[in-house]
């Protein structure tokens, strides 16, 4: 049975994540149809020192971004979906989403402007969506027919990301997705769940009913080179790259892992594409239940939709940052890190909203920063009846903001601390110590609407 602390973690994960999907339940569909791998224990990191950044950096920027963003009112390639089950924004036919590639113009483009805000509120690394499953590229592929290098007159929007991300100091991430609507656009339904049945028939590029062909001989082996071909360029063109975010399969012919460290030894691979990796990402838009094995880490929206949608310029940068952060505290007491998301406009600029909730987040950063960043999870729920995390003789109690998690903190088969400080206002807290159990409370007029914490110094 889960006690209270972790039953209002639980409840506000729900809370936070329904703009993009109401407990990942969105997820676990889209998962279905673009065939993400399940993913076996992920491995230990800390093993390869190469690797150590990953789960010490706790927090990652996450970027969507595409052709969806021109009209400002679709959904980042499930848009061209119809009767998706899920509260999404407009859909539009497929022939009408790729045809948003024409009228795609990031003229304001200058990653470096929101990576340096994001490095500046204690963002460890980022990752940009190279190619969603709409199958456009943000690089100027020479692999099919869909990227910068024909609709973009050749402009590499991946080539300026890469150099925004070492300028500033971020980890460079890639996302990319093997599963691809353009590809395969001919053989498959843009009816979301259908039958191909007079009641639910497949829907083809104008949501018209149709009856899909047979794949010609030699289309897999096709896709296969399409698949590994991009792959291969993104692995080689950058220099190096630290992160590759893979969000579903090709199969077993897709490049190998192993061909994939061939080419960048120190890279860290997530398990959605081969069901392994050097992580877990299993927890979109969900937070866990229990503390996962290995290394793993939540990825969610810092605002609404993945992609840009018109109306995300209107978030509160206080709400915001105070929700990412609530979720950053619960994934560091459990070792997990956290990947927020936010989605450019169409012209490559990112909402106001962002600037402000990165303002926020820096300044939490500069005085409560060392709870998350660089350190250990915590004994949480087992000596702890708070979130926890530990660097050193020094535990951090977490307390969440809104109510979730009242009442005293209390440490259990401890020694007396040196110093209980509550970081932030520099107050040295009373304490109360008898045979090994802490308790202590942080007085209500100190309490903010964010995430408070108290520096316990053993």
């Amino acid at each position: 049975m889960l006690n209270r602390t972790m039953l209002a973690m639980v409840l506000l994960g729900a809370v936070v994540d329904t703009a993009l999907a109401q407990d990942g339940g969105a997820a676990k569909q889209q998962h279905a149809v673009i065939g993400v791998a399940r993913a076996n224990a992920a491995a230990d990191i800390s093993t390869d020192p190469a690797k150590r950044w990953f789960p010490e950096a706790g927090l990652g920027l996450f970027i969507h971004w595409g052709i969806s963003s021109v009209d400002g009112n679709h959904e980042l390639s499930w848009g061209m979906m119809a009767n998706c089950p899920w509260k999404a924004p407009k859909a539009i036919t497929p022939e009408a989403y790729w045809k948003l590639a024409d009228r795609f113009n990031p003229q304001h483009y200058n990653p470096e402007k929101w990576l340096q805000a994001a490095k500046d509120a204690g963002f460890g690394y980022a990752v940009l969506t190279t190619k969603h499953h709409d199958g456009y590229a943000l690089w100027p592929s020479k692999f099919g027919d869909l990227s910068t290098r024909t609709k973009l007159g050749g402009r590499d929007l991946v080539g300026e990301y890469v150099a925004a991300c070492r300028k500033v100091g971020l980890k460079v991430g890639f996302y990319y997705s093997p599963p691809d609507f353009h590809f395969h656009r001919q053989y498959m339904s843009f009816g979301y769940g259908s039958k191909g049945t007079p009641e639910s028939p497949h829907l083809g590029l104008k949501h018209e009913p149709v009856q899909l062909p047979q794949r010609p001989a030699g289309f897999g082996d096709e896709y296969i080179a399409y698949v590994n071909g991009q792959i291969t360029e993104l692995m080689t063109r950058y220099g190096k790259i630290d992160l590759l975010w893979f969000d579903g399969g090709a199969g077993p012919k897709m490049l190998a892992q192993e061909k994939i460290r061939a080419m960048q030894p120190d890279i860290v691979i997530n398990d959605r594409g081969h069901g392994r990796g050097d992580y877990s990402t299993g927890y979109e838009c969900r937070l866990p239940k229990q503390r996962p094995e290995g290394c793993w880490e939540y990825c969610g929206g810092l605002t609404g939709c993945w992609g840009y949608v018109r109306g995300d310029e209107k978030g509160n940068p206080d709400a915001l940052a105070a929700n990412l952060l609530t979720r950053l505290a619960m994934c560091r007491a459990w070792g997990g890190n956290v990947l927020g998301n936010c989605g450019p406009r169409p012209t490559g600029e990112m909402p106001d909203c962002y600037y402000g909730c990165m303002e926020k987040i820096k300044t939490w950063m500069a005085t409560r920063g060392e709870s998350v960043i660089g350190v250990q999870a915590g004994p949480y729920p087992e000596r702890s009846n708070m979130p926890v995390t530990v660097r050193g003789k020094t535990w951090y109690a977490l307390l969440l903001p809104d109510g979730h998690c009242t009442g005293p903190v209390v440490f259990k088969g401890v020694e007396r601390p040196r110093h209980v400080t509550l970081l932030g206002a520099g107050e040295t807290l009373e304490i109360q110590f008898d045979k090994g159990t802490l308790t202590f409370s942080v007085p209500t007029n100190l309490r903010t609407k964010s995430v408070d914490v108290v520096r316990v110094d053993w």
